[in-house]
């Protein structure tokens, strides 16, 4: 799933985890939509999904993956929420969301550029989230195509839930 996509997952768990835990402590309920997230993800990653390129220029496009994928797709919804006069309980609970649901392929980023040691723990999550990806490995990875439009419902969803909630 691209970083949209699980951004936007992350709004509406944030968005749900504020409605049903915002009354009781903080720390346990961003704790507890944090791992939601983290959760979510690899519940999407299970599901049919392209990406924007494949393994051989993954390298020389991660660059502009982080840039407008992951870093628009966080200030858009972030900033959105803002705009709409969110508070800040309520925009901790939607970064906590965004956080959780973009854990695993911000630690998969960081092993293949080796800034973090692909051992121990890293290493089993990195086989666990690689064992999500139901659409083949590497150059075999499908590509983003028209199947991929419940992505885009995703973040049209996200965004009507941010409108109405």
């Amino acid at each position: 799933m691209v970083a949209f996509g699980h951004t936007a997952i992350g709004v509406i768990i944030g968005v749900t985890s504020y409605h049903f835990l915002g009354s009781g402590d903080l720390a346990t309920g961003l704790i507890t939509t944090g791992a939601v997230g983290v959760t979510s993800h690899y519940l999407a990653d299970l599901m049919p999904h392209g990406h924007f390129f494949r393994h051989l220029k993954y390298k020389s496009s991660i660059l502009w993956v982080i840039i407008f994928d992951v870093f628009l797709s966080v200030a858009l919804f972030l900033g959105f929420s803002h705009f709409l006069g969110k508070n800040i309980e309520q925009i901790l609970y939607i970064f906590f969301g965004i956080g959780g649901s973009q854990l695993p392929d911000v630690l998969d980023g960081l092993i293949y550029m080796d800034l973090l040691p692909k051992k121990s723990l890293l290493k089993m999550e990195n086989r666990f989230h690689q064992w999500t990806h139901w659409h083949g490995k590497n150059e075999h990875a499908l590509l983003w195509s028209y199947t991929d439009i419940w992505q885009i419902l995703t973040v049209v969803l996200a965004l009507l839930i941010l409108l109405k909630y």
